[in-house]
């Protein structure tokens, strides 16, 4: 009897499976997948047989525009057929499709609801996986993968899976998916390709030719497949015919995998011509692995006098195996060995101490936004806080004892504001606020017992110091920033847990300690006491974004000088420059230190009001020029400056100056310049300085390099090594400045 019963229900098992199956259309989903894959020639096939069959013959024209590229025509018609038959899951997949490409859309709720609608329907989770992919959101990407496998048994559906696998770095999961249907499949391009990129992956290179030559015997002009192609000839030391191959791939656009490839080859033939390659890849992705190890080898090998142990140090810093680059490298080289903790993602890092380190990021893909206390001498996570939002900004009081942060859950929303205090060793999360503020980002300040939290609007940071002085609105209504402040002002008391709103706060006599609402104070203090500021301000209420004149105000470095200036095509500077204190303005202009009848766009990089000086900078000849308004008298420091730095306390000023039209390495001269007692020192150089980065005393400089170095110059005018730079990275120094925290390559790295 059991038995009997058994058969019973197994029959009816298949009965119902067959009939889920039998609801699939084989072409319409082939079709989609291929669109997914952005393969229009065989999902233009595909979609014709679907439609040759009568099935929704008024959405053919639809799905054609969409293959055309006319995404907006594509999700009208898809529309115009939702209106008629607003439960068709195929439309509303097809508005997705048409919509997908947009900064803001709907297209995740389009894509739920066509599932909620037919719960079996698997277009409509393809597409979820795509979205979810290109989120990095990699489990629910699976997740929707798996789910429309589950309600259609298509073998090109595993084509989105594999490549998420490959993506993923798991190309033994693709394996398992791929290789069996290229065997079922020698002429399908894509199981065969897939299958001997994930060979590849694993440095399978026996198993991987008879698959790459089924892809370039299905594709022979594919560059894809040739470019891997190029690469298993590589990984058999066959540089020469690698290169072969690459030559004849041609690449109209900027292609990173194609670079990094030819470079390789090029550096295993000893070719000088892979600089070019490096470089080319380096300026767009300086903690690239291979780039790094690359650029190592061709200094070792080629460039007289190049700093290898750089890009040893970077090589490391990006994740490279410390055991590879030693069977590589000359044993004189160290190879320094950093800790490091895995993230997915990481948005924010500031040091709380010299020994522990807050981070907001995910740790793992699809998982939430966190703050994570780090304990940096034992490298793990101490303490975690979860929060509303994803995290836009740290506030860190000057003593270190105080955390602000604000986070939001959509771009130009809302903000939620978060306290931490951060004295004790177990650090406790909590809102400022019941409810988000309605600021779309905020500016922070601390009173200096660290009793008090100011919070108002970050707009002020732009609307009140460049024209035109006003908020506008979408209809293009201005509002003027002055004389009276436009945004709320809070005041938060910690220990009371009290939030209140500030009425009349700039007009107060003690201005709340936010840099823009100081600076604020002072020029709408000028504009209430001074005509010739009044009248500059209102001449910026006049002009607009677009407008070929401008008004902007520079502060000096104690905010209470600032100078506002006009710029049009016939004044290239003719401004005010307020004194605070003395409530007194100086007129200046471009002719006081041009001379009469020269125009050049102007720059102001410093204000002196101690020695009564200026400088500023022309944006087209980059002549730096030292102007005292006191006595009138005027110097031209440097030509051609791209970079400076004003060491104030010593009187220095250093210039970077023409830099070789070279894009990736070029060298600049660097101009030498004391102010007090005069001396101006034109230092020659190659070590292709790019960027000042500061001073310490009198004679140490710090420059950044094209190599991605920093260098320091002592008093002799003479560079060393100083350690790689962190340039595109992020990262944070320690308050003590002994360490730094830097997030490279999904490694948070500590760096002694």
């Amino acid at each position: 009897m059991r038995r009997l019963t058994f058969l019973i229900m197994l029959v009816l098992l298949v009965g119902s499976v067959n009939v889920l199956f039998a609801r699939v259309d084989v072409n319409l989903d082939k079709g989609i997948t291929y669109l997914l894959i952005g393969d229009k020639s065989l999902a233009g096939k595909h979609l014709n047989l679907y439609y040759q069959k009568g099935i929704n013959p008024s959405l053919k024209n639809g799905f054609n525009l969409l293959m055309e590229g006319e995404n907006d025509e594509a999700a009208r018609h898809f529309k115009s057929y939702l209106d008629l038959d607003h439960r068709s899951s195929i439309a509303l997949v097809g508005i997705a499709l048409s919509t997908a490409h947009l900064s803001i859309s709907n297209t995740d709720e389009l894509l739920k609801r066509a599932a909620r609608l037919d719960p079996t329907y698997s277009p409509a989770y393809l597409c979820l996986g795509v979205l979810n992919q290109g989120k990095k959101n990699y489990p629910m990407a699976e997740f929707n993968f798996k789910r429309a496998q589950r309600f259609a048994n298509i073998p090109e559906f595993n084509i989105l899976l594999g490549r998420l696998y490959l993506e993923t770095g798991n190309p033994g999961a693709a394996l398992g998916l791929l290789k069996k249907e290229a065997d079922r499949a020698p002429d399908n391009f894509y199981f065969n390709f897939l299958t001997a990129k994930a060979y590849l992956m694993m440095n399978r290179l026996d198993d991987l030719g008879p698959y790459i030559q089924a892809a370039l015997d299905a594709r022979p002009d594919n560059n894809d497949a040739r470019l891997l192609s190029a690469k298993y000839y590589l990984d058999q030391d066959n540089a020469q015919k690698a290169r072969i191959i690459l030559k004849g791939i041609k690449r109209e656009e900027y292609d990173e995998d194609y670079m990094k490839t030819f470079a390789d080859v090029l550096v295993r033939l000893k070719d000088k011509t892979a600089r070019n390659y490096l470089y080319e890849v380096f300026s767009r992705k300086p903690w690239d692995r291979e780039i790094n190890r690359l650029l190592g080898l061709f200094h070792l090998w080629m460039v007289k006098g190049g700093n290898v142990q750089n890009w040893i140090d970077r090589a490391v810093l990006s994740g490279t195996d410390v055991k590879r680059l030693k069977e590589i490298f000359p044993d004189k080289y160290t190879f320094p060995e950093y800790k490091n903790l895995p993230f997915f993602e990481v948005n924010r890092i500031d040091w709380i101490s010299e020994d522990l380190l807050l981070v907001a990021a995910i740790q793992k893909s699809g998982d939430q936004e966190r703050l994570f206390v780090i304990d940096m001498n034992r490298m793990r996570i101490v303490q975690t806080m979860t929060f509303n939002g994803s995290l836009r900004e740290f506030f860190l009081s000057e003593d270190n004892k105080h955390l602000v942060f604000s986070s939001t859950a959509r771009e130009g929303e809302s903000v939620y504001l978060y306290y931490i205090d951060l004295t004790g060793r177990t650090l406790r999360l909590q809102p400022l606020s019941g409810r988000p503020l309605a600021f779309p980002s905020v500016a922070v300040g601390f009173n200096t017992g660290g009793t008090i939290v100011y919070v108002t609007d970050s707009r002020i940071n732009t609307l009140a110091f460049e024209s035109p002085f006003s908020q506008v609105s979408q209809y293009g209504q201005k509002t003027p920033v002055y004389p009276n402040y436009p945004f709320q002002v809070y005041k938060y008391y910690l220990k009371m847990g009290r939030l209140e709103r500030m009425k009349d706060a700039v007009q107060s006599e003690v201005v709340p300690p936010i840099d823009a609402l100081k600076k604020y104070a002072v020029v709408a203090n000028a504009y209430q006491d001074n005509s010739r500021v009044n009248a500059l301000i209102e001449a910026g209420l006049q002009l607009d974004l677009t407008s070929p004149e401008s008004v902007k105000i520079f502060f000096s470095n104690d905010m209470d000088y600032f100078i506002i200036y006009l710029a049009d095509l016939k004044n290239a500077f003719k401004g005010v420059l307020w004194d605070s204190h003395n409530r007194n303005a100086r007129e200046i202009d471009e002719t006081m230190f041009l001379g009469k009848g020269n125009y050049a766009e102007l720059q102001v990089v410093d204000i002196n009001p101690i020695d009564e000086e200026m400088l500023v900078l022309t944006k087209e000849k980059k002549d730096l020029i030292l102007y005292n308004y006191r006595t009138h008298l005027h110097m031209n420091l440097a030509t051609e400056a791209f970079k400076t730095h004003y060491n104030r306390e010593y009187n220095m000023v250093y210039a970077l100056k023409a830099r070789s039209r070279d894009v990736f390495f070029g060298g600049a001269g660097l101009q030498v310049i004391s102010l007090s007692p005069y001396l101006n020192k034109t230092v020659g150089t190659r070590m292709g300085l790019t960027d000042i980065l500061g001073s310490e005393g009198e004679s140490e400089v710090y420059f950044s390099t094209y190599n991605g170095e920093i260098v320091r110059m002592d008093n002799e005018y003479k560079f060393s090594y100083v350690k790689p730079s962190l340039e595109g990275s992020r990262y944070a120094v320690s308050p003590g400045g002994k360490r730094t925290a830097a997030f490279i390559n999904d490694r948070l790295v500590s760096i002694e």
